[in-house]
């Protein structure tokens, strides 16, 4: 892969209880300033953590998109573009990227924002001390293990030569570096500069994020009503809308407030889309996402450990189903951990097979009397429909299943504890560079150092993915990847169940909004979003 200059387009990034779409009328002052509400649907109850150091949620990120920008952010085609960038060059050798910043960049207060900043970020969020969920991401960068080590407080591989110039300097080639790290929001040194670098993750700022870069300032979040955005006088380009409110509430609920304008955007389950037809206001934009639905099963756990036990729970569920049914059949299984329009042929599609699934069940010596708990957070009609199903089919096979709903706030905890048995949840890019796979598999990223939470490890497979990531032929990193997922299909690492398409509906009156690919994934070019007159 030769190197390449991308130039920068002209975007923006986006991210509720508010007054209603029939309150909208536009009116701008005489200077043309922005005018008019959005109201946006958010799938779950953020956690209420914004920024880039929290393990990832997409509620939470779908929020920070409007308030923050990263150097770089994938397209509604999942596609890198620059944001914060003007440019951004890739080294012949893959080791060596380097950003130049658009001129002139403010943060909301006004204040400069430049590679400086860059460079503390980065810095913030390599380092243990933090506590960063990515941290585990950034470790290929030169000087990135010094720092984990103590050695060293600031990491060599991250350079500002001047007030423009951002350099990421990896250990070896990492083509896949660039997806994986180039979208981190940017965070204000001037705000945090000062702050102990182990004080930093709780600080109220995360909760309260009032300055940022990106078309909208955070005003309030009142819990279970909305989180409210308003313009930015500062960004460029300028907001066209006054203020966004962004309101949690369930996908019945939202399609209904689609019908009588109380939401402007919202995904909808394929079920709702038959109602949405009767619905004269509103058009459906539909999108392969770039995640999946799966449940991260504990394989910190020794119960879940052996593979037949992995391989029995996906035979034992019939996922097809899953998808004709519960999505209506706006959705394709997923049999590994890759983007599924990218996976390779042959791979085990696990078709339902209850008897095959008991076989391996009593191969693995699985104690029957044991009860597992899947957790999820409620209100998503496909999910809850699906842990509801999951748990009647794995009752058939012999596998004693609790539901156990829980609230976005304690999905971390979950996880830091490692206590859980199974957790239903989605989302992920899978498709900008199959190298993000990496974050959720590798022996590196066990959390809290990376996003694999279900602690999986599998030395060959790491092995197959860093020679692939660090390949300059295309054609043997295609081969290494489809290695790599074949692997994967066989440890049965993750329980998938499926990758939906994103179905966002959307008011007629909302001018410019583009479908991101699933409910989980940032918005897109919100500067550009508008009330019809």
């Amino acid at each position: 892969m030769a190197a390449g200059l991308v130039l920068a387009g002209v975007v923006a990034l986006s991210a509720c209880t508010g007054p209603t779409s029939t309150q909208n009328t536009p009116t701008g002052d005489s200077g043309g300033g922005p005018a008019g509400t959005a109201n946006i649907y958010l799938y779950q109850e953020p956690a209420g953590m914004f920024g880039p150091l929290a393990p990832a949620s997409g509620p939470d990120s779908q929020v920070s998109s409007l308030i923050f920008q990263g150097l770089l952010q994938a397209d509604p085609d999942f596609n890198l573009q620059p944001i914060l960038a003007e440019s951004y060059e890739v080294s012949e050798d893959a080791k060596t990227f380097t950003f130049k910043l658009r001129p002139d960049l403010k943060w909301s207060d006004g204040e400069p924002l430049t590679s400086a900043d860059v460079l503390f970020t980065y810095n913030l969020l390599a380092n243990p001390k933090v506590g960063s969920a990515a941290a585990g991401n950034l470790a290929a960068v030169e000087g990135a293990k010094d720092v984990a080590d103590g050695k060293a407080d600031e990491v060599s591989g991250f350079t500002a030569p001047d007030d423009n110039t951002f350099v990421i300097t990896a250990t070896e080639p990492n083509f896949g570096l660039l997806a994986l790290i180039g979208q981190f929001h940017v965070m204000p040194k001037h705000i945090l500069g000062d702050i102990p670098v182990d004080q930093v993750y709780d600080n109220e700022f995360f909760k309260k994020p009032t300055v940022g870069s990106g078309p909208f300032m955070f005003d309030e979040y009142k819990t279970s009503q909305h989180v409210h955005v308003v313009a930015n006088p500062h960004a460029n380009p300028a907001p066209k809308l006054k203020d966004v409110y962004l309101k949690p509430m369930t996908s019945d609920v939202a399609t209904a407030q689609l019908g009588n304008g109380g939401i402007d955007v919202a995904t909808v389950s394929p079920l709702d889309l038959e109602t949405l037809s009767d619905f004269d206001n509103v058009e459906v934009q539909e999108k392969l996402g770039a995640g999946f639905v799966r449940l991260a099963v504990n394989q910190d756990k020794k119960e879940f450990s052996d593979k037949r036990v992995r391989q029995a729970f996906l035979y034992a569920v019939n996922r097809q189903q899953l998808v004709d049914q519960v999505l209506n059949g706006k959705g394709e299984v997923q049999n590994s951990d890759f983007y599924q329009p990218r996976a390779p042929e042959g791979l085990n599609d696990y078709a339902y097979d209850p008897e095959k699934a008991k076989q391996l069940l009593s191969e693995a010596g699985w104690d029957a009397s044991r009860e597992v708990t899947i957790s999820w957070v409620a209100g998503q009609r496909d999910r809850d429909a699906s842990a509801t199903v999951v748990q009647s089919q794995l009752a058939e096979v012999g596998v004693k299943v609790k539901l156990q709903q829980v609230q976005a706030s304690e999905i971390a905890e979950l996880y830091s504890k490692r206590t859980y048995d199974m957790v239903l949840y989605g989302g992920g890019n899978y498709a900008t560079d199959p190298w993000n796979v990496n974050a959720i598999t590798s022996c590196d990223t066990h959390y809290p150092k990376g996003a694999n939470i279900n602690f999986f490890c599998n030395a060959e497979l790491d092995e197959l993915m860093k020679k692939a990531n660090a390949s300059t032929d295309e054609a043997e990193r295609t081969q290494l990847y489809a290695d790599a997922a074949k692997i994967s299909n066989e440890e049965a690492d993750l329980f998938w169940l499926y990758s939906p398409y994103g179905n966002w509906a959307v008011n007629k009156r909302l001018q410019g909004f583009k479908a991101p690919g699933s409910q989980e994934v940032p918005f897109w070019d919100a500067a550009n979003w508008s009330i019809a007159s």
